[in-house]
């Protein structure tokens, strides 16, 4: 049987912890580059077995994504001893990102749903940013800054389930951002981010007034791809549109900046912008 397939009707699936696993010791890992480690990793499956569709590996290359940058976000975090994490999330169907926040505040957005939906029929429909970004300040004593040196299947399912250690533990200003990772940036992903970025601009807002929030800190959103081109960034420089409702408020981007991020080294300049921006 083989460690990184499986066969359903004598058709092949790739499993994807395994394979990541079983195959990641063929990849450079001194300095990823993100798109080449990840056409290895298809290549190498690939020896494996010919009969492998384009469509069975788009469906695991962006788990594949997601796990090398959490893992360097992450390493970052700890030898650099700076603030700012990232912790990727499941899908709004396994978790909701509110519940992170303090009850008092995650029953605020609950309300807000409520209201919406029993006396307005409007459905406020969200979906989970691939990583939360979080300022570990007041937070600390729930991670641990220990390096990880070895990829195994039980060391990418702790970095999966990282973000409950602080679930219902976030006041407001705890989570300072969102971060929306793609392996690449079709028009559809570019409104899917957009509209992830002004919604969720919009939310924050709505929260800091419930909660009397004299002098917010705000909430900013990025995107990033493997590779970014000028549409792109012209796309996603669309503005928040709570933002231009009334004078007294200031128009913002609903992504507030979009990066390329094709190996290890452009990852470390994003993640010194995103701290510059936020100011962690």
């Amino acid at each position: 049987m083989s460690e990184i397939l499986t066969y359903i009707n004598n058709k092949p699936s790739i499993k994807v912890a395994e394979s990541f696993v079983h195959l990641i010791n063929s990849v450079p890992l001194d300095n990823w580059d993100y798109k080449e480690s990840l056409e290895c990793l298809q290549n190498n499956i690939l020896n494996e077995d010919r009969s492998i569709t384009s469509g069975a590996f788009s469906n695991v290359r962006g788990t594949w994504f997601e796990w090398m940058v959490s893992v360097d976000a992450y390493n970052h975090w700890v030898e650099h001893n700076h603030n700012l994490l990232l912790l990727n999330l499941p899908n709004i169907s396994r978790f909701d990102s509110s519940s992170l926040y303090v009850a008092e505040v995650y029953d605020f957005v609950q309300d807000l749903r409520s209201k919406l939906e029993s006396g307005l029929d409007i459905q406020m429909i969200t979906s989970n940013p691939d990583y939360v970004i979080i300022d570990t300040t007041r937070l600390e004593q729930y991670f641990e800054r220990k390096k990880i040196t070895e990829l195994t299947k039980e060391s990418l399912e702790h970095l999966d389930k990282i973000y409950q250690n602080i679930v219902g533990k976030c006041e407001l200003d705890d989570i300072v951002g969102y971060f929306s990772l793609k392996t690449s940036l079709r028009p559809d992903r570019r409104l899917q981010i957009a509209h992830e970025g002004s919604l969720t601009k919009a939310i924050y807002v709505h929260l800091q007034t419930r909660s009397w929030l004299m002098e917010p800190r705000g909430i900013k959103y990025f995107g990033g791809s493997l590779a970014i081109n000028d549409a792109d960034i012209r796309a996603l420089k669309t503005v928040a549109t709570h933002s231009i409702t009334t004078v007294m408020s200031k128009p913002e981007r609903a992504v507030d900046e979009v990066f390329s991020i094709s190996d290890r080294e452009k990852l470390s300049e994003a993640i010194r912008s995103m701290r510059s921006c936020i100011g962690v």
